[in-house]
């Protein structure tokens, strides 16, 4: 099906109606000198005024977040008498979609689609997903849903730090070409694959283009053209930048570093601009934390830290914050690279996720230009197969888990010491009569080399009641047997080595 679409009588719920206009903006500049808002009103009579966008052609666009269903009516407003004072309908009908990512209404710390499904955030970093010179891009988003990712990491860079491709060489507009060519990966991905979100992240990591945004209109116009043709895209959510310094505002700046006010004006504009609620947050530089705990707009907290398999840096910020938090960077599959991938990167999913927080993995240097070999956007199973990359090769037994076992992690709480306060080992969330145990099992006690040992790991617990036991194997998505136990303390054996998943549930009558 279409999720984008200029057709007013078939718009589906929670996706986008594109409007366009052609007009001649006669002599104003057809991006920096012309405005051209419209408000949408929906069926409940609230508003939305999104601002629009030159498209190049005599071409603008508006755009609008189908979030409920009915008739729609929008009116126009600009400085060009062709694009000023018109209006029209368009009818948003049923459909399948789940829609824009939010933070889950029943617990802050988890994510929701719109439809109010349940998000398990799997993340992947395709840095160069929109970047025009990388040719295997289709491959890439195509094979992303089949290895489990449901979350993508891109940002805007053509170079390896900078974003001087989203404007003319003379540095006097934007190189719409460039744009569009975002646009239409965007497009492809929302279409194919409306269920995978995109954090996009306008400046990368070029800090010369952050350090000018004060001074500099053309800077400023990134975020505000970004957020003009992306915003409505049920699949967008915002991250300012990439793995910059953050440091107190007055300290001398050198190298990567950027002033936490920098940031806070980036992010405080995109948020008084941005009309359909999607989400923004910030990344900074790996073992420096989150430095906007405390923002108004911040919806999340993004961390970057190494050897996260324990969770300790994710149950630290959740005391910080009633936000999702996401350990976003730490190893890549080919940079800081663990010895046994397959092994650290499965190991660090289940151990955030029953942190109560989330991860994200990287396979080839998806940082670097394409060159054929291990670097830039490439289909995950081509890789694979060409012998590549193993790490995300259990992803999708974590969707097998959830959905067999029909829970989520809405309302789940860290629970550590329920399993002896060993959180290398063992890692625990809880909630009500129903507790999911991660046996992690390694060989040793160095994250970056260990490997999942073939001894046979076991738990001691003590329950209080009468439950149900069912063993998970993680590696191959299968189910064991179902055992009873009985109330006291228990220790349960996994049915063989490497590493478990122990799902126990309150026994019934």
């Amino acid at each position: 099906m279409k999720v984008i679409t200029q057709d007013a009588r078939h718009v589906p719920h929670y996706g986008v109606f594109d409007l366009s206009y052609a007009a001649d903006p006669v002599d104003r500049h057809p991006i920096f000198e012309t405005t051209f808002e419209v408000t949408f009103t929906r069926p409940d009579g609230s508003t939305v005024t999104a601002e629009g966008f030159y498209d190049g052609a005599r071409t603008y666009k508006a755009r609008a977040y189908a979030d409920v269903l009915g008739e729609w009516q929008w009116n126009t407003a600009s400085n060009v008498p062709d694009l000023n004072d018109q209006a029209g309908r368009f009818t948003v009908v049923t459909s399948p979609l789940k829609g824009q990512l939010k933070l889950h209404p029943a617990d802050p710390y988890q994510f929701a689609y719109d439809n109010g499904d349940w998000f398990l955030h799997i993340g992947d970093t395709g840095y160069r997903y929109v970047a025009d010179t990388e040719p295997e891009w289709r491959a890439y988003i195509d094979q992303a849903e089949a290895a489990g990712f449901t979350k993508i990491r891109t940002w805007f860079c053509r170079g390896r730090n900078d974003v001087q491709a989203l404007f003319n060489p003379e540095r006097t507009s934007l190189n719409l070409p460039y744009w569009q060519e975002i646009d239409r990966r965007m497009r492809y991905a929302l279409n194919k694959h409306p269920d995978i979100m995109f954090k996009l992240i306008p400046y990368g990591e070029d800090t010369a283009e952050l350090l000018r945004y004060e001074t500099d209109e053309l800077s400023r116009w990134i975020a505000r053209y970004a957020q003009a043709r992306f915003s409505a895209f049920p699949n967008v959510h915002w991250c300012v930048s990439n793995d910059r310094e953050i440091v107190p505002d007055g300290a001398e700046l050198s190298g990567r570093k950027v002033h936490a006010a920098t940031i806070n004006r980036i992010a405080e504009d995109m948020a008084a601009r941005e009309p359909w609620g999607t989400l923004l947050t910030n990344h900074q530089c790996r073992w420096s934390g989150y430095a906007f705990c405390d923002a108004q707009w911040s919806d999340m907290a993004t961390l970057e830290d190494l050897d996260q398999v324990h969770g300790q840096l994710l149950l630290e910020y959740r005391a910080k914050v009633r936000t999702p938090v996401i350990n976003d960077e730490d190893r890549y599959e080919h940079y800081r690279p663990p010895a046994h991938p397959r092994y650290f990167f499965r190991r660090l999913m289940w151990a955030s996720l029953l942190s109560g927080g989330h991860a994200t993995y990287c396979g080839t240097r998806t940082f670097e230009a394409y060159d054929g070999k291990l670097q830039g956007i490439q289909g995950y199973y081509d890789a694979v197969h060409s012998g590549k990359l193993t790490g995300a090769q259990d992803f999708q037994n974590l969707h097998v888990f959830f959905n067999d076992s029909g829970l989520t992690l809405v309302g789940f709480e860290p629970d550590d010491a329920f399993v002896g306060n060993r959180p290398a080992y063992r890692k625990c969330a809880r909630i009500h009569d129903t507790a999911i145990i991660y046996l992690a099992n390694p060989d040793g006690d160095e994250p970056e080399n260990d490997d999942v040992s073939e001894r046979v790991a076991d738990v001691t617990i003590h329950v209080d009641g009468n439950f149900v036991a069912r063993w998970f194997d993680p590696r191959t998505g299968l189910w064991g047997g179902a055992s009873e136990l009985s109330a006291g303390m228990q220790t349960l054996i996994a049915p063989d080595g490497g590493d478990w998943v122990l799902l126990l549930r309150r026994k019934t009558v």
